[in-house]
């Protein structure tokens, strides 16, 4: 047990000292000259991670945890203040925005390859125009799958929000 536990700290050491790839993006300024939001369904991710497993196979510790992409998504975007729409309308195409999210890879993050950053991309698309508005492409890591996605996203819209001011 004392020997997992010091194979567990040099980890953590050295994947702290692993760096996540800069988010790439581009923002047009007319951004914020949308009310509405779209945004396409995604289904959950869920993760989970063990602290130790005995030799009978029972699990010590470890967490379980979800994350829908959607539901992030807007959450963030209502508190930038977007009005969250949960199907186009006809009459307000031309101050909506369509929210893509997708996965687009992971890769190991360090020592042992213990740990994983998973890869995310967001476009922002005109509802009218179909023209690309913003995007972002982003990666993080955490304790699960799910808090990689989680960080990710957050990531992602961060800089999306803070390279333009409103």
């Amino acid at each position: 047990m004392k020997k997992n536990l010091l194979l567990s700290c040099i980890t953590l050491i050295i994947t702290a000292c692993s760096t996540l790839k800069p988010v790439t993006y581009t923002v047009n300024p007319k951004l914020f000259n949308y009310r509405y939001v779209y945004i396409m369904q995604t289904g959950s991710v869920t993760g989970s991670s063990e602290l130790y497993t005995l030799d009978n196979g029972i699990i010590l510790g470890g967490t379980t945890t979800s994350a829908n992409p959607t539901d992030i998504i807007s959450g963030y975007l209502m508190q930038k203040g977007y009005v969250i729409i949960p199907q186009l309308d006809e009459k307000k195409l031309s101050e909506t925005l369509v929210i893509n999210y997708g996965e687009t890879g992971r890769r190991s993050m360090g020592f042992l390859w213990l740990f994983d950053a998973t890869s995310i991309i967001i476009q922002f698309r005109d509802a009218q125009t179909n023209d690309l508005v913003a995007s972002a492409e982003a990666e993080d890591y955490g304790s699960t799958e799910a808090d990689n996605v989680r960080l990710a996203i957050r990531r992602a819209l961060d800089t999306i929000f803070s390279s333009t001011a409103r």
